[in-house]
């Protein structure tokens, strides 16, 4: 077996391994959405990149040469950025727009959250408080969310992606994609984004990630850099989300950046640059990337 195949065999079984342990050994102690819990996932979310860098430095020992772990191509950054907010943004008008949920002006869950958790909280007049949320979900959160991200980007689209490239760029996309949905399937069946659903939210959030895979993928190969998906991925768990806290009575199979509505707006967008030939990617790598990752084919087949 090369080095290659045993680091990739040892990162699937570290990353599951150890994820698993921890979602399945500790969140089932503590209540969804406790502090206890969030940080056991914000944890857990640093386990793919451990596991890669682990596999690079102990196991290939070809060091970090494809891991993207460059600025690249700059422009990219601003679709990593914004797209993840158009895709919420279009899922809350179709969720709204189908009867899928409905319109809630004054975030009721989220004040029955603050006032639950920190009741003697002072919070500013309702209409500061909207715009506040959502230019900090803007900005604030992605910087925050980025760290964590990118200790998943650097295990997915830093690692596995790139041993998977021989198989075809789109195939590679795909296929990483759907790693990633199962690797979140004890979270989701203790009811984590699909609280209503959980046993039907393992396939859908495997679709779901399969849809990203492609986005993510897209931006990590054409804009040479890790940083550009972990960008896009902390857009999705910040303002991509914050549409959500302005609905309620929410069917958590259909509304939302997870639900089906919201996957059909990132197929559309799938097959939109799929259509535009931007999938047929040859990303710049330098020597060191292309003998890290072996051949990079020229499309994605």
């Amino acid at each position: 077996m090369s080095r290659q195949r045993a680091g990739l065999v040892v990162f699937l079984l570290l990353t599951f391994g150890l994820a698993w342990a921890i979602e399945i050994g500790l969140t089932r102690r503590w209540q969804v959405g406790s502090t206890l819990y969030i940080i056991a996932l914000v944890a857990v979310m640093f386990v793919p990149g451990l596991s890669a860098l682990f596999v690079r430095v102990f196991v290939e020992r070809q060091g970090f040469a494809d891991a993207g772990l460059r600025w690249g191509r700059g422009r990219y950054y601003l679709a990593a950025w914004l797209l993840p907010v158009v895709f919420g943004a279009v899922a809350f008008g179709l969720a709204i727009w189908l009867r899928q949920a409905e319109f809630d002006p004054w975030m009721t869950e989220l004040m029955v959250q603050i006032k639950t958790r920190v009741p003697e909280t002072k919070l500013p007049p309702f209409a500061r408080l909207r715009v506040y949320v959502i230019l900090g979900s803007l900005t604030q959160a992605v910087l925050i969310n980025t760290i964590p991200a990118f200790g998943e980007e650097f295990g997915w689209r830093g690692y596995l992606l790139m041993r998977l490239l021989p198989l075809g760029a789109g195939r590679a996309m795909v296929l990483t994609g759907a790693i990633w949905g199962l690797w979140h399937a004890p979270i989701i069946l203790q009811g984590h984004n699909y609280p209503d659903h959980p046993a039907l939210g393992v396939p859908l959030m495997i679709g779901f990630c399969i849809l990203l895979g492609v986005i993510f993928g897209w931006l990590r190969l054409a804009s040479g850099s890790v940083f550009a998906a972990a960008v896009a991925h902390a857009s999705i768990n910040g303002p991509a989300n914050t549409p959500l806290l302005f609905l309620r009575v929410r069917n958590d199979i259909t509304a939302g950046m997870t639900g089906l509505l919201g996957q059909a707006v990132m197929l559309a967008f799938v097959l939109l640059i799929w259509g535009l030939g931007a999938l047929r990617i040859q990303h710049s790598m330098s020597k060191g990337e292309e003998n890290g990752s072996g051949s990079m084919p020229e499309s994605a087949d």
